[in-house]
């Protein structure tokens, strides 16, 4: 039981509690703690008093979810899950990447940031400079950043996002700052996926009509503008402007501060559960080739629905390639069903480490703490009486 006071009504109750004698209110620690004395019929002092700690908003499920949305990168946002009407048990897990762009000889670069946590990251222009060869379903190579599978599916066998967003900073000293970085929130066609073909799960498009799937064709897909043709197409970024959640940054700001973006929910299919490896209804379809893959992949944790993508663009840099640096950190807030094997139980656990028991301890130290149910709801019922009178 939360009993939330606002600052009006912790100033009446204050007030009530000193003429009356029923208690006393005050603060500790950045809450409010209410000191509660109750009375029996006969209006003499019960001897027993309780504590009631009034949380700041976003200790329930839903309040907690919703900050998740709008800060992915609080406190809050660990642990949380989709408050829906499901009851089946899921594990939670968070995910850290760090991404490093980088300027081509013409001083521009692009970067695409996508919900997939198996290649979150895809430039058209090379830019991502501590990525790999992101193969196109043409034979084209790109650089993006590429995890494997066989970590996650370690963990949890099939995951959703919760919720993710991205960090950014120039990391070019402040003296040789120059250009203008633009991001900018797009909404992906509906059962789009990743570019690669294979790194990931072993992913092969190997029917005909894939094979001129090329970086036009998925820029088309994604709605994502584009300049040139075929493979030598770019992301536009000056058409970046165009999108209605977008935002423009000079390259010195972002030496002196890092901004944050946050990406948003557009569809329901946001919310279903995703495979973690490609061993999905039976079928094994690593390493395959077959004329069903008309799109860069098949398994379902290559999807990018339900949420926005972030596509940054930077213009105006330095004509020496790589000396204009921007630093992106991408966390993601998952949860899923628990991948059980060999004896090992997943423990829930925190970015930093994806298997330490501490976190849990801690988790199971502060429920511990808790006021029982019956108690707190017994001792807000009677704030709330003492605030009525």
């Amino acid at each position: 039981m939360i009993l939330a006071l606002s600052s009006a009504d912790l100033t009446r109750l204050m007030v009530k509690s000193r003429q009356k004698g029923l208690g006393q209110v005050s603060k500790a620690g950045g809450n409010v703690v209410v000191r509660v004395q109750t009375v029996n019929a006969q209006g003499k002092k019960k001897k027993r008093a309780r504590d009631v700690v009034s949380h700041s908003p976003g200790a329930g499920g839903a309040e907690r979810y919703q900050m998740a949305l709008l800060n992915p990168f609080s406190t809050d946002a660990l642990g949380v899950r989709v408050p829906d009407q499901f009851s089946a048990p899921t594990a939670t897990l968070s995910l850290r990447e760090f991404v490093s762009i980088g300027n081509d000889v013409v001083g521009n670069a692009d970067c695409i940031f996508m919900p997939n946590v198996l290649n979150p990251a895809f430039s058209t222009r090379s830019s991502v400079i501590n990525g790999t060869v992101v193969p196109m379903p043409d034979g084209t190579n790109f650089r993006g950043l590429i995890n494997t599978g066989a970590s996650l599916y370690g963990k949890i066998t099939n995951y959703r996002i919760v919720s993710w967003g991205l960090r950014i900073r120039n990391t070019t000293a402040v003296t040789a700052c120059q250009g203008v970085l633009t991001v900018a929130l797009v909404n992906p066609h509906t059962r789009m996926r990743v570019p690669a073909t294979a790194n990931i799960g072993g992913q092969a498009a190997g029917a005909t009509g894939s094979l001129g799937f090329n970086i036009e064709n998925w820029c088309i897909a994604m709605g994502i503008p584009y300049v040139g043709a075929t493979t030598g197409a770019r992301v536009d970024t000056s058409a970046l402007l165009d999108f209605p959640a977008h935002a423009r940054y000079q390259a010195l700001q972002l030496a002196e501060r890092t901004v944050e973006v946050h990406p948003k929910l557009t569809d329901p299919a946001g919310l279903a559960f995703r495979d973690s490896n490609d061993s999905v209804w039976g079928s094994d379809m690593q390493a395959t080739s077959s004329a069903v893959y008309v799109q860069p992949g098949d398994a379902s944790y290559l999807m990018l629905d339900g949420w926005t993508s972030v596509v940054i663009g930077f213009t105006g840099g330095s004509s020496v390639a790589n000396t204009q640096t921007f630093d992106v950190e991408l966390i993601y807030h998952l949860e899923g069903s628990p991948n059980v094997a060999a004896a090992t139980a997943f423990i829930a656990d925190t970015p930093q480490s994806p298997t330490a028991p501490l976190a849990m301890m801690m988790a199971q130290a502060a429920l511990a703490k808790l006021t029982p149910f019956s108690e707190a709801a017994t001792a807000a019922m009677a704030a709330y009486r003492a605030l009525a009178r």
